[in-house]
């Protein structure tokens, strides 16, 4: 803990330091072009053409073409990007890493996410900065909040709120969000109050994903000058009477907290700006196998805990035509999680044992303007990864220690690892004509195991202390051309992975056991998207992506690999009406991988339909509605979890999503 403490400290003295440094510096503003979109970056849509109502932040993401997930309950959507999930995405909320608190992945990240409190979410596919820190092979997921620029000039408060209801899954859903704001700073409030019940899927049949969620958070801001703001924030998430179907356990309680202090300056001088943020998350969480379902012969728990500390500054000088970002990221993981036997009143054993992985990166990445029609960018980082499990030797009630089963799998055991990751990133863009952008790109990001990956200790599922980090070599070529009304996308990408991370299982000893071992693999795709503005009024879109897994070293499919799948959309947007239909579609999935257990099996292809409205009110009111699954289609992604509720759907091989359900949404701003 003591070098933890050391990288937080200077972190923090950085912080504050430039702060004071250039408290009596004349500011100038500096107005940022609007970045033309690529292929690589993906917007979600505005409200008024946003069917759907999402459970969580990664069950929002999925209406972007190439983002696909994975279903564990009613919440907890795992997204996947070109094919790449859990560890190997990047997630920031609010520049801030938080990583769940259930070592089956319950609350992936996302599921914090409290959507009507973010300004923007961006999706970059791929590596398209090293900004972020290590890893983020499949892509970069950025929720943001930019409090100072909702702030009203005339009387400097502003507002909105919302009321969602539903006829399957989610009862109530109110969100409230307050700011006011004076000439030298800023409060803003915001809450949120959703429970949801359980589903039922087409079939009728109830799927088992109830939850309760109250969410609420407070920002506060000072605002010395045009262009400096220092921030701190803190937001709550409880969760309660969470179920999932694709497990053996529920979630009775979870609790999770984010501190954020920030500071942002831009300046004259050799340093263009400097952006210097901290954060402390932490996240505890508690499954068991009895509260919210009939009681078994055995009573077994799992209270854990997830803390993560880290920070990030980053500078920006101009050298001629070049603009250079350079920086450093620390972020420390600490997990913790206890096998318990509530039934005889032991702790059996250590699922996390005292699990901690810390990671410091610098970086450096310059994108210098070419000529009028071509950039390039380019870039290096380099990390340091220590890992360690310093309970790996202890003994509970069940006279096992993590030491021992890894031994007992692999023929070693836990010792401090030391890993020194070296990224790279080579971008170029070029502008045929006002209409037309081509790009291409060049990357390597290594991502180091998670802590359940490197240390999960279970009876049949045990992590791989010497796990080699994964090597990810990306080629990607994309184009975008607007044409009059008509404009379009495309990308093919390519990524060579050394040392990729493979869940998979064998038999040790009289136990079929899932492990963790390095092969190498191949991940090939192609994503296009297309819009067309048939009237001022009317525009139709569809989009497509296709992803291709393999493990060369053994000639294999990777599992958990998404179907082809994408979207074909109507919509009208009137002054006072609005009104649209999309058709969501997937093909059968049948290139699984049915080694590594993680496969249910086959997946049929499937087609739904939804429409959805809105009327304004008054200019400041809107009410929206839909429905989901009009035709009330039973149907499951290939991705989502196995099903475990035999008793209430015997049937379903995996968790299936909603049948049909209408839903309404009051939203009002001030």
């Amino acid at each position: 803990m003591q070098h933890l403490s050391v990288q937080l400290v200077l972190l923090s003295s950085m912080l504050v330091l430039s702060s004071a440094a250039l408290a009596d510096d004349t500011l100038v503003v500096n107005v940022k072009a609007n970045k033309k979109a690529t292929p690589n970056e993906s917007k979600p849509l505005g409200t008024d053409r946003r069917p759907v109502l999402p459970a969580d932040g990664g069950d929002f993401l999925k209406q972007l073409n190439g983002v696909s997930g994975s279903r564990f309950g009613g919440r907890g959507i795992e997204p996947i990007i070109r094919g790449q999930s859990q560890t190997q995405v990047n997630v920031l909320l609010d520049g801030a890493y938080l990583h769940g608190g259930c070592p089956n992945r319950m609350d992936p990240p996302t599921s914090y996410a409290a959507l009507e409190t973010y300004e923007k979410v961006t999706v970059e596919k791929g590596v398209q900065t090293l900004q972020h820190g290590s890893g983020g092979s499949g892509g970069t997921v950025l929720f943001e909040r930019d409090t100072r620029s909702q702030i009203d000039p005339e009387d400097g408060l502003s507002g909105k709120a919302s009321l969602t209801g539903s006829t399957n899954g989610i009862k109530h859903d109110l969100s409230v969000d307050v700011t006011k704001a004076s000439e030298k700073g800023y409060v803003r409030v915001f809450a949120q109050d959703r429970e949801a019940d359980n589903y039922k899927d087409g079939d009728g049949k109830e799927v088992k994903t109830a939850y309760k969620h109250k969410q609420g958070g407070i920002v506060l801001g000072v605002t010395p000058t045009e262009n400096r703001t220092i921030e701190y924030s803190y937001e709550n998430n409880d969760f309660d009477d969470a179920l999932y179907p694709g497990a053996g356990m529920d979630s009775p309680t979870e609790k999770a907290d984010i501190h954020r202090l920030k500071y942002k300056d831009k300046f004259n001088g050799k340093i263009e700006s400097v952006d210097a943020e901290v954060y402390v998350s932490n996240v505890e969480h508690v499954m068991d196998n009895y509260s919210l379902r009939p009681q078994p012969g055995m009573k077994m728990s799992v209270p854990t805990t997830s803390d993560t500390t880290g920070g990030k500054l980053a500078l920006q000088s101009k050298i001629g035509n070049t603009q250079v970002t350079y920086g450093v990221n620390v972020q420390n993981r600490e997990r913790n999680a206890t096998m318990k036997n509530v039934t005889a009143g032991q702790d059996r054993f250590l699922l996390w044992p005292d699990a901690k992985t810390d990671q410091v990166g610098i970086f450096a990445e310059a994108e210098s303007k070419l000529s009028d029609t071509d950039k390039l960018k380019y870039g290096v980082r380099v990390d340091e990864v220590n890992a360690s499990a310093s309970k790996a030797n202890a003994v509970l009630a069940d006279g096992v220690a993590a030491n021992t089963r890894y031994t007992t799998v692999y023929g070693y055991g836990a010792t401090d690892k030391r890993e020194t990751n070296v990224g790279g990133l080579l971008r170029y863009e070029k502008s045929l004509n006002q209409d037309t952008t081509l790009f291409t790109g060049l990357s390597r990001s290594v991502r180091t195991a998670d802590e359940t990956e490197r240390y999960i200790n279970n009876t049949n599922w045990t992590g791989n202390p010497n796990i080699k980090p994964e090597k990810h070599n990306q080629l990607d070529l994309g184009i975008s051309q607007q044409r009059g009304k008509v404009k379009w996308t495309g990308t093919v990408f390519a990524d060579k992975v050394d040392d990729f991370i493979l869940r998979d299982q064998k038999m040790v000893g009289a136990n079929n056991t899932t492990y963790y071992r390095n092969v190498d693999a191949d991940i090939t795709g192609i994503e296009l998207g297309a819009s067309a503005k048939l009237t001022d009024k009317v525009t139709l879109s569809g989009d497509i992506a296709h992803v291709r897994r393999t493990n060369t070293t053994d000639n294999r499919a990777i599992s958990q690999t998404p179907a082809d799948n994408g979207k074909v959309q109507l919509d009208y947007n009137g002054a006072k009406w609005g009104s649209g239909a999309r058709v969501r579609f997937a093909s059968n999935q049948d290139r699984i991988d049915t080694l590594s257990g993680l496969d249910a099996g086959k997946t049929p292809g499937y087609g739904v339909l939804d429409a959805y409205g809105r009327y304004s009110i008054s200019k400041n009111t809107k009410v929206r509605f839909g429905v989901d699954n009009v035709f009330d289609k039973t149907y499951a992604e290939h991705v989502s979890r196995r099903n475990a509720d035999l008793v209430a759907n015997p049937q379903a091989l995996r968790v299936n999503e909603a049948g049909r359900t209408t839903w309404l949404k009051l939203e009002t701003e001030f």
